[in-house]
């Protein structure tokens, strides 16, 4: 079966310049104590992440018509999105007042989220034929 896909990819790299740029944008509202800054950017940020999630997921099912309830596209996003985290705060990018700890912590539980999520997908997965969903199969 074909998992990495040319829309994941776009994906990949569309969220990848989303994640420097907010992350930025973040750390600038953080060092500058602009909650508006951060309010904004988390937001805009987060709807800019939906849309794409979104759109490239729709133009997945059409591309590949295989049933896994997003858990690439959200695997993905959690990869991308904690690796440029971790990065951009190791290498002495964010602002002086972003603790390292808080990150982790986030990272902690949004890896349980993704658990829970890859727990459905693997459930989701009984009730598909080579990942097709099985009444659309027989419909």
């Amino acid at each position: 079966m074909k998992t990495i896909t040319p829309y994941l990819l776009w994906f990949t790299l569309t969220i990848t310049v989303l994640t420097v740029v907010f992350r930025f944008i973040l750390s600038y509202g953080i060092e500058n104590d602009s909650v508006t800054v951060i309010t904004a950017s988390a937001i805009f940020y987060g709807f800019l992440m939906f849309g794409s999630g979104w759109y490239f997921g729709w133009k997945e099912s059409d591309y590949l018509p295989i049933y896994d309830i997003g858990f690439r596209f959200h695997l993905t996003t959690y990869i991308v999105h904690n690796a440029i985290t971790l990065l951009w705060l190791g290498l002495g990018f964010g602002s002086q007042y972003e603790d390292m700890k808080i990150s982790v912590l986030i990272i902690i539980y949004w890896g349980i989220l993704l658990l829970i999520h890859f727990i459905f997908f693997l459930w989701s997965r009984k009730n598909a034929i080579k990942n097709l969903d099985k009444t659309d199969l027989f419909e």
